[in-house]
């Protein structure tokens, strides 16, 4: 039997080293890579030449992490897709955290450089991602450190000017969050599989729980 495609699309910044702790049955395992994004380009735009990578001949399931769980809901606007999981994100922006939509309202976010913004995430990377082994706040450094700094602000800018009203069918999407998160808090956050005493980064630090979650929602 030919197994399923599944297009894993990492965080912000992040690449694939995310995944490497998922243990998933019976599908092929693919990579969405990230591209330089126009200084205008918007995320819809941005979505559709990610596309490319993606093939559409057979059914389509995406995995998308925090940014990526976002980047996922706007690929499923142009194309069919079979089953999507998103983890450590959100469905719209009507989840987002007294926070982040403070940060939209004020546009706080413009009036700091970017490289500063970078410093600022490795400072404060396992406070906001509930790091609390060595080893997992290394990993976290190292992928800070390998952000562009243009990628970083223009997917900050995607974020806050992100609209959607796109209802994708529920029974179709599995959202699987911690109830520890402080990037997206569990206040505002609907209709999701609950991780206790996840942060967001348990797609690295609670990896078997959540392959666990997934593989039974794939086989369904």
């Amino acid at each position: 039997m030919r197994q399923r495609k599944i297009y894993f699309i990492s965080g912000l910044g992040a690449d694939e080293r995310v995944f490497q702790f998922l243990k998933l049955k019976d599908v092929e395992i693919n990579y969405v890579h990230w591209l330089e994004p126009g200084r205008k380009e918007s995320l819809s735009e941005y979505s559709l030449r990610l596309l490319d990578q993606i093939d559409q001949t057979s059914e389509v399931i995406l995995l998308g992490v925090s940014f990526g769980g976002i980047v996922a809901r706007e690929i499923a606007k142009h194309i069919d897709i079979k089953q999507m999981v998103i983890i450590s994100s959100v469905k719209s922006p009507r989840e987002f955290g007294i926070s982040l939509n403070l940060a939209k309202r004020t546009k706080m976010h413009k009036l700091v450089p970017a490289f500063l913004l970078k410093r600022m995430n490795l400072v404060t990377g396992d406070y906001f991602f509930s790091i609390s082994r060595k080893q997992d706040s290394k990993l976290l450094k190292k992928i800070i450190k390998d952000t562009d700094e243009k990628f970083m602000v223009w997917a900050i800018d995607q974020i806050m000017a992100w609209h959607s009203e796109h209802d994708f069918s529920s029974d179709r999407l599995l959202h699987i969050h911690g109830n520890r998160d402080r990037i997206f808090p569990k206040a505002k956050i609907e209709n999701a599989k609950w991780i206790d005493g996840g942060g967001h980064f348990m797609i690295v630090d609670r990896a078997d729980e959540i392959s666990e979650v997934i593989n039974k929602y794939l086989s369904q």
